[in-house]
């Protein structure tokens, strides 16, 4: 035998489905054992456990581990491969020519279908995030996730009542929205009766027992079991108990809880009193009545017939067996249902006392870590900390089958208490497997001269998909007494341990309560969620779309998986920072309302304050030591265009002594440089203004491709051409912008971007038709000029020439977009993308002017002439200024000849585009792409969006040589590195409070 272990990054599936994958693998022929899992701390001990050895890993990496023979590993990996294919076919991901991928977050998918009903199964660090997201679309949210905290259940509902939407969890596993189940629902009548449900297993019990006595539901709706503790204080059930009240459909309303916080509850009752609508209550709690008592009060209450007997399956076989052996004294119950486990405690306390559980109705009788006591028993499986890392026990009953065997060798155990939970959502046929744990129990009690009694709890509906007369059957057949209630179901299990169990009584039951209706309007309640057709958007488990798609119910996934490694808390921070949307919102105005005119063209000396020896630089901020090699030959050619040094040699010793030598980046003085970004004192610069915002920025001129400064040559050639445009071109564009100016008022840049990429443009490396457009301006004023034809003709037919010319004035209009939208505290919108061919930098609204820096990537795409990968200097330039202000790589579905120049296919240029709406802020308004019927560019990359997809900025660039004097090597596409944003993160988080 042998092992395979492999680590997978960057393929995130939810528990559930690897769950499914993990079963198929160890199924293959050949497989001894197999496990596929996230590599959280939890799936670890698990797969370690199973004598794998597994290298450092993070919770994003997927951990492959196969056991068995050569042949065996080769089947196994083929079923992996094949289940994970299917899985992602199944999620409906990008499929047609450049269709956008899936959305990523819960918002992306409520705007992509208009949905208008969220429902979140995500791990609960991340659930709030997703939950936020329907929230401030107006739209409610089933939170399904548990391990959310308290206080974030709080500020996320106080959210939704600002909102006028309901917010059903976090830890909610059933609703029932219009007939359409949510989580796990059962498949039950539709009637007028109400349900608002603190507790998951709870709702289903009372559904299925009023569908067993013939009446039906208008509508269940989950608030969380938290929600009528002290700290939430029935935030959502009041919303909810308003809902219904002003739903027409809706004649009585059952509230079904946990144990609720006493204050809360007698504060509750005094709300519904006054809804105008018979409330009943379904509140477990010492000296309350069970549900089953509850349920019977209230049909009596409403004029409904209560059954004799509730549906029972072979107790007639039972009532015999415990006299032909031992049996032990304790009761052990084996809940997947957390109150049916409260409820289970609550009946067989009042007889046996004292019950040990890991979630006991007193702090003293909970269980040790290892779950274990030699008396009276029982355990809630679905409980937050036995979840972590796994599916809910209603969807993979595995650790409960594994104590119910642990149950069946122990001699204390007398009476094994189970639930079964049918539905939608749970396990597509669950009876089988239990039956066969139950069989296997007795039998081994048998064998161990003892007897065993198994009684089981099945909450289910007829019209449930996994049929409940099937399912209880299979159960008998195992030895099992079966029962739809279970309170009956705890009453035979006592009875069976040997003691005197009086029935209940309905005098017992809780009371009902109206008033006099309230003011809310009919229809209108929580925006008509209870009124209208649904549609869901989803994030999370597959299995509860699927569960929806049954149901013919329009569901739109997310193809969610977890945010950045180590981001989540304080992804929790920026999100919840109350500035932040208003900010962001700001920020995207100001960015698309700023102005982009060329005003004119002057000396960098004049134009920016330069004094010889200081040179700018692209990127952020790098002493001359670290300099890349593209950007050490700028500046030496810098040195030598300024006549500092004779040779170069002598330019670089110079350099790297310091002495009379000033670097500083282009973005201290608000200016951009592309690829090197090297301006010197003499060089001419453009300046464009934005006078909406007051703001003014300065870029170089164009040299064109190949060996030019920029790209770090500094020949000959490159100097001579650098002292013609300091000399020629540039007093004649000078001239030409001002008579421009003088006679017609500045160029329009903005006006010119918006035209070029609805003429095949994307605005950083396709710039043809805003080069045309631009000389189209220019032209009869450079004809003009105060210089000799020849310079004329000659600066005419470089300009042309030159299918870069406009990249030069594109970029600094850009820069005066993300300068309008710097320095709003709360905005998370990133203002600068740079790299200076050894860091990549950003800085964000709402930190000021901190850079935050990663190891520039290597763009890959294609390259020039003999060159390859091993000749490319990483990333480097200020033009990425483009992306950040909506175009370039963001707009390369605009472009897609772009491809012929950077790389890939037509396809993913429109895909790109796509993706980046969903780290965006908003779209620009002037800037729009025609073949996505003019929707406006993906505008503001919003940090934190960037943290929670993991989808990093896409960005079109140049390649320059790694060596020093090299020039142009290729051009292709890059992605800066994540270390920057997570960075950012931080920062914000911290400014958040």
């Amino acid at each position: 035998m042998a092992d395979h272990v492999e680590l997978r990054t960057g393929a995130y599936f939810d528990s559930v489905t690897l769950m499914q994958v993990s079963r198929t693998v160890a199924a293959a022929p050949g497989v001894e054992a197999a496990q596929v899992a996230m590599a959280t701390e939890l799936n670890l001990e698990v797969v370690r456990g199973m004598g794998f050895d597994v290298p450092e890993s993070s919770p994003n990496d997927l951990v492959v581990a196969i056991r068995g023979d050569d042949s065996g590993i080769a089947a196994g990996t083929a079923a992996l491969e094949d289940a994970l294919t299917r899985t992602r076919s199944a999620g409906g991901g990008s499929g047609g020519f450049g269709d956008a991928p899936a959305p990523r977050t819960l918002g992306g998918a409520i705007r992509l279908a208009g949905a208008d009903l969220g429902l979140v199964s995500v791990p609960g660090e991340h659930a709030v995030a997703e939950a936020l997201d329907a929230v401030r679309a107006g739209v409610s949210v089933m939170v399904f996730s548990d391990n959310v905290p308290v206080e974030d259940e709080v500020r996320l509902k106080d959210a939704a009542a600002d909102a006028g939407v309901l917010v059903m969890g976090p830890d909610c596993g059933t609703a029932v929205v219009g007939g359409v189940a949510l989580g796990f629902a059962n498949v039950v009548r539709q009637g007028s009766v109400g349900l608002v449900a603190a507790s998951g297993t709870g709702a289903q019990q009372v559904m299925c027992l009023l569908d067993a006595a013939g009446v039906g539901i208008s509508h269940c709706l989950g608030v969380g079991g938290r929600d009528l503790s002290s700290a939430v204080a029935a935030r959502s059930t009041k919303q909810a108990l308003a809902a219904l009240a002003a739903d027409p459909d809706t004649s009585s309303i059952i509230v079904i809880s946990k144990p609720p916080a006493a204050e809360v509850l007698a504060d509750l009752e005094a709300y519904a009193a006054g809804l105008g609508k018979p409330v009943h209550w379904a509140t477990l709690g010492a000296g309350r009545p069970d549900l089953t008592a509850a349920v019977e009060a209230a049909l009596a209450a409403t004029g409904h017939d209560v059954p004799d007997s509730w549906p029972t399956w072979g107790a007639a076989e039972a009532a015999t067996r415990g006299e032909t052996a031992p049996q032990g004294d304790s009761l052990r119950g084996l809940f997947c249902g957390g109150t049916l486990a409260d409820e289970a405690m609550l009946v067989a306390g009042e007889v046996l006392g004292d019950i040990r559980s890991n979630i006991p109705l007193r702090p003293e009788l909970a269980l040790g870590p290892d779950l274990r006591d030699p008396g009276h028993v029982v355990i809630d499986f679905g409980d937050d900390a036995m979840t972590v890392g796994r599916a809910h026990p209603m969807i993979d009953p595995s650790l409960r089958l594994e104590r119910i065997a642990a149950e069946a060798a122990d001699p204390t155990c007398g009476v094994l208490l189970l639930d079964l939970v049918l539905g939608h959502g749970a396990h597509a046929d669950p009876a089988p497997e239990l039956a066969e744990a139950i069989r296997s129990a007795r039998t081994a009690a048998d064998a161990g001269g003892r007897h065993l009694d198994v009684v089981v709890s099945l909450t289910g509906a007829e019209g449930d998909p996994q049929g409940l007369q099937a399912s209880a059957a299979r159960l008998v057949e195992a030895g099992a007494v079966v029962k739809l209630s279970n309170a009956e179901a705890t009453r035979e299990a006592l009875r069976l341990l040997g003691h005197d169990v009086s029935a209940h009584s309905m005098s017992e039951s809780a009371h009902s309560m109206s008033g006099s209706a309230n003011s809310t309007g009919e229809g209108e309640a929580l925006r008509g969620l209870l009124t209208h057709e649904v549609s869901v958007a989803a994030a999370g488990v597959s299995l509860f779309s699927d569960a929806l798609r049954a149901q013919a119910v329009s569901v739109t996934d997310a193809a969610w998986q977890p945010p950045m490694p180590g981001t989540a808390g304080d992804l929790a921070r920026v999100l919840a920072d109350a500035r932040r949307d208003a900010a962001n919102a700001e920020a995207l105005r100001r960015m698309t309302a700023a102005g982009a005119d060329l005003v004119d063209v002057r000396p960098a000396s004049e134009a920016l304050g330069l004094e010889r020896g200081t040179f700018l630089h692209a990127g952020p901020p790098i002493t001359f030591d670290r300099a890349s090699g593209p950007l050490r030959g700028a500046l030496i050619g810098a040195m030598l265009l300024e006549g500092l040094a004779d040779t170069a040699e002598e330019a670089e010793a110079k350099l790297e002594k310091g002495d009379g030598i000033t670097l500083e980046p282009c973005h201290h003085r608000d200016a951009v440089g592309p690829m090197a970004g090297v301006v010197s004192p003499s060089m001419w610069v453009y300046e464009l203004r934005d006078d909406v915002h007051d703001n003014t920025s300065w870029c170089s001129l164009n040299e064109g491709l190949g060996k030019v400064l920029r790209y770090g040559a500094y020949g000959p050639e490159v100097i001579d051409r650098l002292r013609w445009m300091n000399a020629v071109l540039g007093p004649i564009l000078q001239q030409a912008v001002r008579a421009r100016v003088d006679q017609q008022g500045p160029i329009d840049v903005k006006a010119i971007i918006a035209q070029m990429l609805q003429m095949g443009d994307e605005g950083h490396n396709r710039n043809r038709a805003g080069s045309l457009m631009l000389l189209r301006e220019l032209l009869p004023t450079m004809i003009t000029a105060d210089a000799s034809s020849t310079d004329v003709a000659e600066a005419v037919r470089f300009s042309g020439a030159n299918e870069h010319f406009f990249l030069n004035l594109g970029m600094p209009a850009c820069k005066l977009s993300t300068l309008a939208a710097h320095g709003i505290p709360g905005s998370s919108v990133v203002t600068t993308m740079a790299r200076n061919g050894t860091d990549f930098g950003i800085r964000v609204s709402g930190t000021g002017d901190a850079w935050f820096t990663g190891p520039a990537n290597t763009p890959e795409g294609l390259f020039l002439g003999s060159y390859g990968p091993e000749d490319a200097n990483p990333d480097i330039g200020d033009s990425a200024i483009t992306e950040t202000g909506g175009i370039g790589g963001f707009a390369m579905a605009a472009a897609p000849a772009i491809v012929k120049f950077v790389g890939g296919d037509v396809p993913f240029a429109l895909r790109a585009t796509q993706t980046m709406y969903e780290i965006t802020v908003g779209e620009h308004t002037a800037y729009q792409v025609p073949i996505l019927d003019f929707r406006g560019t993906p505008t503001g990359i919003d940090v934190a969006s960037v943290a929670r997809t993991g989808i990093l900025p896409q960005i079109n660039t140049g390649m320059a040589g790694r060596v020093a004097g090299t020039g142009q090597v290729g051009a292709g596409l890059v992605n800066p590195p994540a270390e920057c944003f997570t960075q950012a993160l931080t920062a914000l988080a911290r400014a958040a409070g």
